[in-house]
């Protein structure tokens, strides 16, 4: 916000100025400076030390080009202090006119010759921020460090350099954002929380397709604390175009043949897997009809845009899934930070048999 031109100004003042205008009358000020007595070159030479010429940003500087900036001042400074009449009495008339009523000091700086300029130092400094990530590799996790996100906010930034009270340097506006998951975050998935494996048929080719393509849209989600996992929002439309077949699927008692049909294998299996890490369960559906891969009544069937399977993670750090198939398996992991509602699971005995860790197929 521009500072105020403080004026004293009387007809004494006035007399004087029209006399002797090579002086600049007393109580003129700009910017908070008092240049009483001043010649007008050198009232400009006062101003213009405090018009800024960089920005900067940690150890960086970035000059600015102020040649409009400049010839700004010296106009409107010409235009208040510089007679234009011979006769002294007009001239005493004239700066009672300009002079006599308060009035706004200039910008420091043009705003339309430097806001193109902190646009394109904006554009130079800007960063779009990474998430931390995490993976498992030969049953371990490895984990990448993120990167902040960095914005320089031009339209504040512009209000610092027009108040910068004469800092030659100014500082930008800069908002550095953290994006989560956070690198400490992801280093607390550590526990084994759910584990559990179903089996089918490898010689149903269409359908098989259709359970490893789902486990792989499954493999490596988080899921923040308190977050809502949607099955059909992760995995998606199932269709032709995404790689998924038409293969035989329950609907209304009916078999038929449904492009993704056998993923509800894959939400069933991690329907058991988020029973065991005593997660909140959201939604959940069954079958028309028994299905052969888990318990009667404890599947968790599927349907785009219909019937989803959600759950909440209400663990205190995020979750992990880790998703593979064998030859003839399926099997998933949830991976957290154990505490006391949600312990480190025990060996499950009996159903199912769960596979051997190798012998996992990667869907290319």
């Amino acid at each position: 916000m521009s500072l105020q031109v403080v004026i004293s100004i009387s007809l004494a003042s006035s007399l004087t100025y029209a006399l002797d205008y090579a002086k600049i009358p007393q109580g003129f000020q700009v910017w908070g400076k008092d240049l009483s007595g001043l010649s007008l070159a050198e009232g400009y030479d006062q101003l213009e030390k405090e018009i800024p010429y960089e920005v900067s940003y940690k150890d960086e500087s970035y000059p600015l080009t102020i040649t409009q900036s400049k010839q700004n001042l010296s106009e409107w400074l010409n235009l208040k202090l510089r007679p234009d009449s011979k006769f002294w009495w007009d001239n005493a008339l004239t700066y009672l006119k300009r002079m006599g009523v308060q009035q706004l000091s200039p910008d420091r700086l043009d705003q339309k010759e430097v806001m193109p300029q902190l646009e394109s130092i904006a554009k130079q400094i800007n960063q779009k921020g990474q998430a931390a990530n995490i993976q498992m590799k030969n049953g371990k996790f490895t984990v990448q460090a993120g990167s902040p996100s960095i914005t320089v906010d031009v339209p504040k930034s512009w209000e610092c350099l027009n108040q910068s009270e004469g800092s030659k340097t100014v500082p930008l506006v800069v908002n550095v954002q953290n994006l989560a998951p956070n690198e400490s975050d992801l280093r607390k998935i550590k526990d084994k929380l759910g584990d559990y494996t179903t089996y089918f048929n490898p010689d149903q080719e269409e359908r098989t397709n259709n359970v490893r393509l789902a486990a792989k849209a499954l493999n490596g989600q988080l899921i923040a604390p308190n977050g809502e996992f949607s099955f059909n929002q992760v995995v998606g439309k199932r269709a032709r175009e995404t790689g998924y077949l038409p293969a035989y699927t329950f609907v209304d008692q009916k078999v038929v043949l449904d492009d993704g049909g056998g993923i509800c294998q894959d939400s069933s299996t991690l329907y058991h897997t988020a029973l065991q890490s005593h997660l909140q369960i959201l939604e959940r559906n069954t079958h028309s009809l028994p299905v052969t891969y888990v318990p009667k009544g404890e599947d968790a069937t599927v349907a785009y845009g219909l019937l989803d399977f959600r759950f909440r993670n209400t663990s205190q750090n995020y979750l992990y899934l880790d998703v593979r198939t064998g030859p003839n398996w399926l099997r998933i992991r949830i991976y957290g930070l154990a505490d006391k509602e949600h312990p480190v699971l025990a060996e499950p005995e009996g159903y199912p048999i769960r596979p051997a860790d190798d012998g996992s197929i990667e869907l290319k």
